[in-house]
Order: C-alpha cells, then structure tokens, then sequence
C-alpha cells in the first residue's frame, strides 16, 4: 500500500523537458524499494529475474503511455532505463548553450518574487550538472548576485566587506533573509520609535515639573495661574473658532483646485512623495510588476500602482543644450493627475537637492543634473517631450537616404511622410533613381535545358551520405544514405553505424 502512495506521488515522464527530474525522482524511488540494483552495475539484471521483472514494471508504470514506443522492446529494468537516457537525456552542445543562456539571462527583475528568482537559477544550474556541465558554486554564487537590481547594491558591498567566502547557499540564505519588508510595516516601525522617544521625553519631563509650581487653570507645572495663556485665550476663543474653521475649509478648497490645474504632461519635483510616480504608460519602458500594490495620496484615498519601470526625459542642462536623463524605479500610477518626482528618493540614490526661492537644483558627484522652477508654489521639471525636441530644429534630409529608411518605399508615397509627420522634411534635390531598386526588378533569361534523363530504371541513380549525428538513433546510428532513381524516383533510405 505505501508503494501504491509513494509511486502516485512521482509525476509521469512525458518528455525532455522534466525528464531531469522525473530521472531524480524515480532513481531514489527505486532505491527506498531496495530495486536501484537491478540497473546501477551497468549490465543487465540476471540474479533475480523476479525482482528485475518488479523494477522494469515501476518504470514503465512510470512513463507517460506516449512514450511506451522507446521501450515496448526492452526486456529488463537496465535496457528501459538506457533507452529513455538515449531518448530524453539531451547532453549536446545546443542543450548546453540553451541552458546556460538560460541561466545568464535570469535576473531578479524578469521573477515574479526572490523565491522564484533563486528557484530559476538553482533549477538550470542543476541541469547543467545533470549533462556534465561544471557548474562551480562560487561562480553560481556570485551569479546569483550579479542578476539583482541597483537596490540591492548595499547588500553586495556588504557581503564583500565581509570575507565570507561567497556560495550558492550563502547567497541564497541573505538573500531570503533580505526580502524588503512593507511600506507600512516601515512607518509602523517609524511611529513605534517616534513614540518611544517622546514617551522617554515626557517621563523626565514630569520628573522635573514635580518641583515646579502648578497652575490651577490648566493643571499644568511651571507656571501660575495669573500667567496661564489658556486663561487669556478663552477670551477670544469664539472667534478665533470660526475663523480657523473658516481657514481650514479654504485650505482644503485651495489644494483640491491646485491639483485640479497641474498640468498632466509634467513633472514636480515633491518633497512629500515617497517614489517617483508616472502617470503615462507610453513614456515608460522596462516595466515590471512592483512590490508596491497601492498608495494614498493627499486627500486619504488609495490609487492603484500597475508596475514600475524607467523614464527617459529630455531636460535642458545650463548652457540649454538637450540632454536624456533616466529616472530608474518610476511607479506607474495612471490614477495620478500629474507626475512626481521624489525628493527622498533621490537623495537616496546619491543626490543633493538645494531649494531655492524661485527654483531647486538636483546634483549628483557635484555635477547639475536639472533645474526644476518654482510655478503656483510648486517646483515644475524643465523639460520638454522628445516632439518638441525635433522640432526646435527641422534639417533637410536626402530623399534617398529615407528611401533606403523606409525600405526602398516607392518615391510617390514616400513624399507623403512630409504631411503626415511631424519634423520631417525632405528634400527633392537629386536624382530619384535606386540602382538596388532596379537589380532588384530585374529577371535572368532561363538556361537552357541541357541535363540527361534516365530513359528506363537503375540507368542513372543520385545518392547522398548524411551524418555523423549528435544524437544516435534507437539502433545506435549515426549515418543515412539516401539513393534515388532518376527514371521512376523511387527512394530508398539505409541507416549506418
């Protein structure tokens, strides 16, 4: 019974890509059932033809019934076992490359969480191994750091500063000990320290006012009651309520209409963000999914977050030359009226931001990276879209040059691009002749047809040697040699050892 359980718990071969696996599962299943003897020697099973029988049956109860073709003529344990490894076990040079590109190409960014990011590489590192490849752990190791992103960055210094010697576990255990903990749990963490401090501050304070005399109006220590403000705010506390209840819906008011005129194609540097946040899909790329799922913005509600990517901006550096900046980790939240800028963000990754009255300055390593100018009170990116850009300037080009652009577009249609596109102008000087156009159009005159046929069989044969292959065939060949007749182009096929 507990073999009936143990079998039904092994997933069926169905082909190369889990024979790996299933080749793991069922070698150490064999073994608990005392059976792995009947194929390890490495010649077939003849000591007892009772308990070959009873391992060669597991294997084929084993197999997916697609694949009972490779072993209906194997007629002990070790033969099925040798015809699957000639079948499924895949060890040529293109398995290897697979693979390995595989392995290279994996990074933290393409996974969907750090567990399916280490499973990824630990799983094509062991098939490697499994075809002979040397898969070395440190190198695996340090493979397995050199696929994270720029976050982690303090984490690798910190494990090189450390003298460890770097290894696939150990990299695997940091790594599963560093998953970034919530937003929430970190103001949490924040707050409870926050309060802490002042609770410690208080204490002593109370600890003091003890020996200072008390007022009788506010129960607080050191002062009078002659001296209390509370007494002579009373005075006036009607109307200073209506005023301030006044004031408080004004400033509400004030805010909603401000975020109502931010301009949606913009960006603002803000000091109260704590990621930067874009609100157009189309100006982002290498998008991912993120770890963040929502955010609250300034009137209490919670928006989206559909991903996190990169955004490439065109800006004007100090002498008003266009330049490209790139502004990593951007949240994409299309609930958002305009685009944020992370003043906390950026000091994080090594800025220095310096407020001015009329405008801010981001540094970084002591060089300008922009300037954001102060409009409506809030500080707006100088920037402009890449659109505008071309068409600060508009330069004639060869209408040849974009023939060959538009992959030898006909002349007539090509000109229509002028109306159609913006910053494109061509110009019609020279001759709108394509030598490639017109080889291209060209046609040979047919050869004439000189070549023999055979008049009856056998009389005239073609043939033609194959091989050697990379994988052998169920009968252990490498080479096909083909021969056909002319006459009635029968075809006959032999293979070769």
């Amino acid at each position: 019974m507990n073999s009936q359980i143990s079998i039904g718990t092994i997933a069926k071969l169905i082909g190369r890509e889990n024979y790996p696996t299933w080749k793991f599962a069922v070698k150490n299943y064999l073994e608990h059932e005392e059976l792995w003897d009947t194929i390890e020697p490495g010649a077939d099973y003849k000591h007892d033809v009772k308990k070959d029988t009873k391992a060669r049956s597991k294997l084929i109860l084993l197999i997916d019934p697609i694949n009972y073709v490779h072993v209906q003529e194997a007629t002990t344990a070790k033969q099925v076992w040798s015809k699957l490894e000639q079948v499924f076990d895949d060890s040529g040079l293109s398995r290897k490359v697979g693979l390995l590109r595989e392995l290279i190409t994996t990074t933290l960014d393409n996974s969907s969480s750090v567990e399916d990011y280490i499973n990824k590489v630990m799983t094509a590192a062991h098939k490697l191994r499994n075809i002979n490849f040397v898969v070395g752990d440190e190198w695996l190791g340090t493979l397995l750091l050199a696929g994270l992103p720029e976050v982690y960055k303090p984490m690798i210094m910190a494990i090189e500063s450390s003298g460890v010697p770097v290894s696939a576990d150990f990299v695997k255990t940091k790594l599963l000990q560093d998953v970034k903990v919530s937003e929430s749990s970190a103001y949490y963490v924040k707050y409870n320290k926050i309060r802490n401090t002042s609770k410690s501050h208080k204490d002593s304070s109370d600890k003091y006012h003890k020996k200072s005399p008390r007022c009788y109006n506010c129960n607080k220590y050191g002062h009078l009651s002659k001296n209390c403000y509370f007494q002579h705010k009373k005075k006036t506390q009607t109307e200073k309520t209506s005023s301030v209840n006044s004031s408080k819906n004004n400033g509400y008011y004030a805010v909603f209409s401000a975020a109502e005129t931010l301009d949606s194609n913009r960006w603002y540097v803000d000091s109260g963000a704590s990621r930067h946040m874009c609100r157009e899909r189309k100006w982002m790329h290498n998008v991912s999914s993120s770890t963040v799922s929502h955010i609250k913005v300034a009137d209490n509600k919670t928006v989206a977050v559909l991903g996190c990517g990169n955004v490439d901006l065109q800006i004007r550096d100090s002498d008003g030359k266009p330049q490209t900046i790139q502004i990593r980790n951007v949240l994409y939240v299309p609930s958002l009226i305009t685009n944020l800028i992370s003043v906390s963000q950026m000091t994080k990754n090594g800025c220095e931001v310096k407020f001015e009255k009329d405008y801010c300055q981001i540094y970084k390593d002591d060089k300008l990276i922009f300037t954001a100018l102060q409009h409506n009170n809030m500080y707006v990116l100088n920037y402009f879209s890449e659109t505008s850009a071309l068409l600060s300037k508009v330069d004639e080009y060869d209408l040849n040059l974009w023939h060959q652009r538009m992959g030898h577009l006909n002349f007539t249609n090509l000109m229509k691009i002028e109306e159609n596109a913006e910053g494109v102008k061509l110009s019609k000087k020279g001759n709108q002749i394509c030598t490639t156009c017109l080889e291209g159009k060209m046609t040979r005159l047919p050869f004439k047809d000189i070549g023999t046929r055979a008049s009856e069989p056998l009389q005239l044969i073609h043939s033609d040697l194959c091989g050697p292959m990379e994988t052998i065939s169920l009968g252990g060949a490498r080479y096909y040699v083909t021969f056909i007749d002319d006459f009635s182009r029968k075809v006959c096929l032999f293979y070769e050892e």
